[in-house]
């Protein structure tokens, strides 16, 4: 029997993304990451793009699902360009989104921005600016390329979380600093997933996590969700071991989604006739 992470039991999902929507895509949602699912892992901060079939697909699944919506560890600025406006984008992990064309912030998050903006630097004056990625509402150290230094990228965010207050996170192949406020792709999933049945995730990532717990909590709630893991060298175990249905990389997620457009659109055209 399928389990959550805690190895209690959870309803049986389906595990073909085709036949998880068929029944009901109107009432569907679809939640995706943004890095290493619809753009190719870039060793740059800023070097990751939309793969350029994504945009018309993603246009067409807001037209046939319930809620299409993009959940990324980056800020919504970054994203708002290369996501079409009617596709919701939230931000930095829920700290802020883009709804409707109109871009908003979490208010409990906006008394850290300055703290926020000390540690970033503090953090550019210690590792370099092309190690750090300052977001805004958070922070981000990556060690890609230098991997003799995440140990002491650890201790340092440690120590910043412990004086500041601010919360320290993995991710991948970085560390990260966040307000600390209670808010990741999990608690995104469940306010976005309200009265949504199926439901599913696509992520690739340790900080991708979260939101499978979300899908577990909808899961023992009765509601048929699917966890998507994009594999690639990167990928942690821990992903693969929960993921329901698992694609090769982000040219898989974009054949799927590809599937999905197409399947949905025959069975929409069957319905017509």
């Amino acid at each position: 029997m399928r389990q959550d992470a805690s190895g209690a039991p959870l309803r049986t999902t389906v595990h073909d993304p085709v036949a998880l929507f068929a029944s009901a895509p109107s009432n569907a949602g679809l939640f995706l990451d943004f890095d290493g699912v619809l753009a190719d892992i870039s060793h740059v901060s800023n070097g990751a793009v939309v793969r350029p079939g994504i945009p018309a697909l993603l246009s067409s699944l807001h037209e046939k699902l319930g809620r299409v919506a993009i959940i990324s560890g980056r800020p919504v600025h970054y994203l708002a360009g290369m996501i079409p406006v009617e596709v919701d984008i939230v931000g930095l992990y829920g700290l802020e989104w883009r709804s409707g064309g109109e871009i908003r912030s979490l208010s409990e998050a906006e008394g850290w921005r300055c703290v926020v903006g000390d540690l970033a630097e503090a953090a550019i004056a210690e590792f370099g600016e092309a190690m750090v990625e300052h977001k805004g509402l958070s922070l981000t150290i990556h060690y890609r390329g230098d991997h003799d230094r995440a140990e002491t990228i650890r201790r340092w965010v440690e120590q910043q979380s412990a004086a500041t207050g601010v919360e320290g996170r993995v991710a991948k192949q970085s560390f990260e600093l966040h307000p600390p406020v209670s808010r990741d792709k999990g608690t995104v999933i469940l306010e976005l997933a309200d009265a949504l049945d199926p439901v599913a995730f696509v992520g690739d990532d340790v900080g991708d996590l979260p939101a499978f717990d979300g899908l577990d909590v909808l899961a023992r709630r009765g509601v048929t969700t699917m966890r998507v893991v994009v594999e690639s060298d990167e990928s942690p175990r821990e992903m693969i071991d929960r993921a329901d249905h698992v694609v090769a990389g982000p040219e898989g997620a974009e054949l799927m989604l590809r599937r999905l457009v197409e399947s949905l659109g025959q069975d929409r055209s069957a319905a017509r006739s």
